[in-house]
């Protein structure tokens, strides 16, 4: 898999290859995080979407029909008759959407029969009305538009070149010789161009502290959340939906995957998360004086719940696509590692697709060391980002990753120089 971004936001140009593990680092505000949103942005809002866009027409059709035909009823008809079910109305939205023209007045004649509305004025034409306002939007605008929608929310509106305004900007996804490909101009979807379907997740997790939301009260939803959270806050609580004989045979091969995982994960976090009254730690499951409120956790140890209960939830399958931006920030030394080793064994056991950046030397060896020890290192690429005059760019230095040990450590020497002059003076 490869991503090319073009003039976007901070970037000026990125040619990442994402087959395995990659790793981009480079200093603050030079678009590294950038790289793992429009990643996450693009398979979020790709996934499954042809499926997406048909639901949507057909419920905002089953929805309009519903509040035509309810609200215009004769008002001397019984009350008991006035009102259908939704599934009523989405099999009648179904059928107008996929029937010939010619079949329109005979479909609309015969769900007037069923509702007893035979002394209805001009009841066809009112349906059809609707219907053709539904697919005068064609599929073209709409996907479009959803591709707007969602990155503008996830950048803010603020889409194309922050240096280059001017220019579209590009992003091309390319999976097995097939594009994605998307154009922006004015911070609007101007060409969308898809040659393949995605059904695989993307999480992105950046924050530690999305868990605390899982006791909140959502009276009036989750939309306040940023997208990326709403997504990940979504998978920590809810199971994917299996039937017995599925769930059964699923959780065998996970288990066969996650054994060597959960040795490591059970090093920090034992406890699993479970919903009581409210979602609560629970270390001993026969002791309940030792649950702990998941707000409660340390930073550190939220970072590992959340990749246990994901895991646990069965919400990540094989080849999805993680982003962790800078994981490490909020972990002890000893902890890097362990989540390091973690990262590798989840890409080696589910080859998922992996982006972390870093601006960690320690946290990046372990990543490089693990990844040869399991026999991953083929699969791992590393970038280094700099920001010129018109943007960001990004170097692959994979074949010399010492340009990225560099940068990190170049700043440590000033303080070397620091100590060394302090010394001096106080002899």
């Amino acid at each position: 898999m490869k991503l090319s971004i073009k003039n976007f936001a901070k970037i000026l140009e990125a040619d990442i290859d994402i087959d395995g593990i990659t790793i981009i680092a480079g200093n603050n505000n030079t678009g590294k995080s950038t790289v793992g949103k429009v990643l996450d942005s693009v398979f979020n809002a790709s996934r499954n979407i042809d499926e997406k866009m048909k639901n949507a027409r057909l419920d905002s059709l089953a929805y309009n029909l519903r509040r035509e035909i309810e609200n215009n009823r004769s008002a001397g008809m019984n009350a008991r008759l006035r009102h259908y079910s939704m599934g009523f109305y989405h099999e009648l939205a179904d059928e107008l959407l996929i029937a010939d023209a010619g079949k329109l007045k005979e479909i609309c004649i015969e769900y007037q029969n069923r509702m007893n509305l035979s002394n209805e004025e001009n009841f066809a034409d009112r349906i059809k009305q609707y219907l053709e306002m539904n697919k005068k939007i064609s599929d073209k605008e709409f996907c479009k538009k959803i591709y707007t929608n969602y990155f503008k929310e996830v950048f803010h509106e603020d889409i194309n070149s922050l240096y280059q305004s001017e220019k579209p900007a590009e992003i091309k996804l390319t999976i097995k010789d097939k594009d994605i490909l998307l154009k922006f101009e004015q911070h609007e979807c101007s060409q969308e161009e898809r040659q393949i379907e995605l059904h695989n997740n993307s999480i992105y997790i950046d924050d530690p502290f999305i868990i605390d939301e899982m006791n909140n009260d959502f009276t009036f939803g989750i939309s306040e959340l940023p997208i990326h959270k709403r997504n990940i806050l979504q998978k920590l609580m809810q199971k994917e939906e299996k039937s017995v004989e599925e769930k059964a045979f699923s959780d065998l091969l996970i288990d066969n995957k996650l054994q060597d995982i959960m040795k490591i994960i059970n090093r920090v976090a034992v406890g699993k998360v479970a919903k009581k009254q409210k979602y609560m730690y629970l270390l001993d499951e026969n002791d309940s004086s030792k649950d702990i409120d998941v707000a409660s956790l340390s930073t550190g140890l939220k970072a590992f719940v959340i990749l246990k209960q994901l895991l646990l939830n069965g919400n990540v399958q094989d080849k999805d696509v993680i982003v962790l931006d800078e994981p490490e920030i909020h972990l002890h030394p000893e902890w890097q590692l362990l989540y390091a080793e973690i990262i590798v064994l989840l890409q080696r056991q589910f080859n998922f697709h992996i982006i972390v950046t870093t601006h960690s030397a320690h946290f990046l060896e372990a990543l490089e060391l693990y990844s040869r020890k399991y026999n991953i290192s083929d699969r791992c690429n590393y970038y280094m980002s700099t920001l010129k005059d018109n943007g960001a760019v990004f170097e692959n230095v994979s074949d010399n990753i010492s340009k990225i040990y560099k940068q990190m450590v170049d700043p440590t020497l000033l303080l070397s120089q620091l100590r060394e002059e302090l010394e001096t003076e106080d002899d």
